[in-house]
């Protein structure tokens, strides 16, 4: 028989130290993940033979797109400020979605970068880039 699921993007959390964001903007692409090294690298000697390596790098990148209206701009914006001035921004990050039972955890992320500003007559989402230093996925079986 068949397999059915349902998905709804609104049971999808974000949270960034103690702070759940919120007013994400629209699109496929309103949190993305992304580790940035391989688990393993490798080389090949002369008579290809392979030798693995693993790198002990569980770096990665997270986007969140969020809406220019949003509270979590204004939050992420002090959190930014302060961790430049103070060196204080570095908190666990979770991203969850609780229907597929996906769940991210970072042990130590930072904000990166602050977003590009874009104002016009359309309203414009905001590019939250965080960095992390060690990734755990876990999907579960629904």
């Amino acid at each position: 028989m068949p397999d059915f699921k349902n998905y709804s993007f609104s049971n999808v959390n974000v949270i960034f130290g103690i702070l759940e964001l919120e007013g994400f903007a629209e699109g496929d692409d309103v949190v993305t993940v992304i580790m940035d090294n391989n688990l393993y690298s490798d080389m090949a000697g002369a008579k290809g033979d392979v030798l693995r390596s693993k790198t002990n790098d569980n770096r990665c990148t997270i986007t969140v797109n969020l809406l220019q209206t949003s509270q979590s701009n204004v939050d992420l914006s002090t959190v930014y400020n302060a961790d430049r001035e103070l060196g204080t921004g570095v908190y666990p990050m979770v991203i969850e979605d609780k229907e597929t039972k996906e769940t991210y955890v970072i042990n130590n992320a930072w904000i990166q970068k602050f977003p590009d500003v874009t104002r016009g007559q359309n309203p414009n989402a905001m590019s939250w880039i965080f960095r992390g230093d060690f990734m755990t996925p876990a999907i579960l079986d629904t």
